[in-house]
């Protein structure tokens, strides 16, 4: 691969911030979605021969090629890290014109969080609680998922701040963060499998039962696979591979299977009498709960909500 001098690399950033505007961001995202000049015209309501020019420009200013010519026009290799940057960079601007419309509206601003279901039970709750008393203009938008497709709205920029386990990912990540509080994964069932009421249970014991399984590849069930290696125990059968907290509730309840839960969310199910969370947390964990944002400097917004989130997990007295 050719080395770009420094000088040279500085002058094509100098040249792409001077010509390049929104609206060519635009109309590369909608070529990269049609695969086609007309058809990305039509989205944007514009003819064929100005997204030609648009693209045009685009190119000229990137000095690469970034579409292949053909009956449908495909990325060439240089389009990938261009397109990530057009979609942050709208999102930027949307989320920009948000703010000015809350703010207009008589609002504080917006904070688009997204959470796991380790915080969204008790966690989230106490911090909206709380904003509604110090500041009521900010308004939160939430977002409940899986970590890797929290961790890829974060990348997209379509989340603000993760709460999150601090894993690997998260602390290599090289994005600021903050520790929260500690939860371990607790073992659970339902309130009428066999091993609900022993006071005593050991790994050899619920390897004899089907398990809800984590996602292969995942840190939740690494350290899964971790525990019962630990243990010189077999990994159990797999009853299902699932993160759906719906789903595997219901089969938790009625079958003989067993999985994990994060131990805020086993503790509010076993004292409702929904699940019972056995006395056997795993030996490898995946890390405390805790904070992830993109901004080195928080905007004020941003600050206040970070701030009520570690009020309200040292009120929790989870750490």
């Amino acid at each position: 691969m050719d080395n770009v001098a420094p000088d040279a690399t500085d002058a094509r950033a100098a040249q792409w911030t001077r010509r390049i505007r929104l609206r060519h961001l635009e109309v590369l995202l909608s070529i990269a979605r049609h695969g086609s000049l007309t058809a990305a015209g039509a989205a944007l309501e514009i003819t064929q021969p100005a997204v030609s020019q648009w693209l045009a420009d685009i190119e000229a200013a990137a000095g690469v090629r970034l579409f292949e010519r053909g009956q449908r026009l495909r990325p060439t290799s240089y389009a990938a890290p261009i397109l990530a940057h057009a979609e942050r960079v709208l999102q930027d601007a949307r989320r920009t014109l948000a703010e000015v419309e809350t703010i207009r509206a008589g609002g504080g601003g917006r904070v688009r969080v997204g959470t796991m279901l380790v915080a969204a039970a008790s966690l989230v709750p106490a911090v909206v609680l709380g904003l509604r008393e110090r500041a009521p203009g900010i308004e939160l938008s939430l977002v409940e998922d899986i970590a890797a497709q929290l961790w890829a709205r974060l990348e997209r920029n379509e989340l603000d701040v993760l709460v999150t386990r601090l894993d690997a990912r998260a602390l290599g990540s090289g994005l600021p963060h903050q520790r929260l509080f500690s939860d371990r994964y607790r073992v659970v069932c339902g309130p009428h499998h066999p091993l609900a009421r022993r006071r005593r249970v050991g790994w050899r014991d619920v390897a004899r039962y089907p398990w809800l399984m984590p996602t292969a590849g995942t840190p939740l069930h690494e350290a899964l696979c971790a525990t019962f290696a630990a243990a010189a125990v077999p990994l159990p059968p797999v009853l299902l591979t699932s993160v759906s907290a719906t789903a595997n509730l219901t089969l938790l309840r009625e079958t003989d299977a067993l999985g994990l839960q994060s131990g805020a969310v086993a503790g509010r199910n076993h004292a409702q009498g929904t699940l019972v969370a056995l006395p056997l947390t795993l030996a490898h964990d995946t890390g405390d709960v805790g904070l992830v944002w993109r901004e080195r400097t928080p905007s004020p917004v941003l600050q206040t909500v970070l701030q009520a989130f570690v009020q309200a997990g040292a009120a929790s007295g989870a750490g």
